[in-house]
């Protein structure tokens, strides 16, 4: 099994393309801010930073745990917002904080340039997966 049998919309048609998100490690991405993630005070919309929080940590777990016949889902997500960007690159790095059975805990941080614009503690499921989302 593998992570793209679990795929079922092609990525450059997902959520994560429509953000822009892009994607340099597993655990490293970088989205450049453009009007369409900006919310109407004109700088970036809070749920982008969680959007980008859990992408990262959710396919940081997917990596290792796909492959083994497991599934990853969201569990809960916690984003705090400490600067208004509005333009730019955002680079987001996740770093494995614990991982027990049945959850993986992720601290991700999200930057413009040299500023720390959010933070993000993001848990993630890990369940036994029962079939592979694809038929």
């Amino acid at each position: 099994m593998s992570l793209e049998d679990f795929i079922v919309v092609p990525v450059e048609r997902s959520f994560t393309a429509v953000m822009g998100l892009e994607f340099l490690a597993p655990t490293r991405a970088r989205v450049p801010v453009t009007p369409a993630l900006l919310g109407a005070h004109g700088a970036v919309h809070s749920g982008i930073y969680a959007a980008i929080a859990e992408s990262i940590a959710s396919t940081g777990t997917a990596v290792e745990m796909v492959p083994q016949g497991f599934m990853v889902s969201g569990m809960s997500n916690a984003t705090y917002v400490f600067a208004q960007v509005t333009e730019g690159v955002l680079e987001a790095e996740a770093s494995l904080h614990a991982r027990a059975e049945g959850e993986w805990l992720w601290d991700v941080d999200m930057r413009a340039g040299e500023t720390l614009a959010a933070s993000a503690v993001v848990v993630i499921a890990v369940r036994r997966a029962s079939r592979p989302a694809r038929s």
